[in-house]
């Protein structure tokens, strides 16, 4: 061996290089884990701790490789009793009142449930057919309601939770939901933040749910009789396509609307914003929209103040 020395600082140079690339490796697994499963964000910060420590040991016990090279997780320090959400924490979520919560779309859907249950007469919200429950779920009685099943049978027997303003507008935009569509959202709070607000969530009938998709609503010329029976939901054979909905639902779909936009910067077009400023003048609130917007208040932590502001 002519020159150990040499050949020392080769296996050394080579030695950090591999640990550095199974670091990063390891880093790279972590962060995919929680994009992927849901690891627990916290769990995830404590990951990148972990590693941040590691990194600092190499550079302390090696202070000649450039500290350039090591990667540096990209994270705030964390706000004592703030939880942390993949990276962000619960101030630095999309919203303008910052007491909601942060709820996923699920565990919403839970809430509503034992929001409705305290509803005088509750009932889904395009066609008024009474809400059953059982073993926590609830379902549509169409016996109430007079509701005819124009072609989805499975999907019109069961409630789905519409989403007033469309998950499509405010997931659209995302990089998850280009990437690979709603399912691919579902773990960015970003997105869930938005989709779980019960402020934008009502009882449908799972066929009327389906049928109305991300479509405008509008008001046009429309046939006499509905493909629903006594629901007086309509959908525009004209293009692009748009829905009427029932007189009684316009009010609070208004005011859905223009909160959203103010909570979540959800943009309105020229449109939208002129035909929810009359419905929302147009149709005040009744009783149970008050008491509703309350009840999710205590759940979520604000409310809708575009309701509040007409209630007593």
């Amino acid at each position: 061996m002519k020159n150990p020395a040499r050949l020392v600082a080769y296996l050394k140079h080579i030695s950090i290089k591999w640990l550095i690339t199974l670091i990063t490796a390891l880093d790279i697994i972590g962060m995919v884990s929680v994009l992927a499963i849901g690891l627990r964000p916290d769990l995830h910060r404590r990951f990148i701790s972990i590693l941040e420590s590691g990194y600092a040991a190499i550079h302390r016990y090696f202070p000649d490789y450039p500290d350039k090279n090591f990667p540096r997780s990209p994270d705030p320090d964390p706000v004592e009793g703030e939880p942390l959400f993949a990276g962000k924490h619960h101030h630095e979520l999309r919203r303008r009142d910052l007491s909601q919560k942060y709820i996923p779309f699920e565990k919403s859907k839970r809430e509503l449930i034992k929001i409705y249950r305290e509803a005088p007469d509750p009932e889904t919200f395009y066609c008024r057919c009474s809400l059953l429950f059982r073993n926590g779920k609830i379902y549509p009685d169409l016996t109430t309601c007079g509701y005819r099943i124009r072609k989805q049978e499975k999907r019109a027997r069961r409630i789905e939770w519409e989403h007033i303003v469309p998950a499509s507008w405010f997931g659209g935009q995302m990089s998850c939901w280009k990437t690979g569509g709603r399912n691919n959202c579902n773990n960015v709070p970003e997105f869930e933040i938005m989709a779980g607000d019960m402020h934008n969530l009502t009882p449908a009938v799972g066929e009327v749910n389906d049928d109305r998709k991300a479509y405008r609503y509008r008001q046009f010329p429309h046939p006499e009789k509905s493909v629903y029976g006594n629901c007086k939901f309509f959908i525009s054979e004209d293009k692009p396509r748009a829905v009427e909905p029932p007189e009684y639902t316009r009010g609070f779909i208004a005011r859905a609307f223009k909160y959203m936009e103010r909570q979540h910067g959800i943009k309105l077009s020229k449109g939208d914003r002129q035909i929810m400023d009359i419905w929302d003048r147009r149709y005040p609130p009744d009783e149970w929209e008050c008491q509703r917007n309350q009840l999710v208040k205590k759940v979520q932590g604000n409310e809708n103040p575009f309701i509040s502001e007409k209630c007593p």
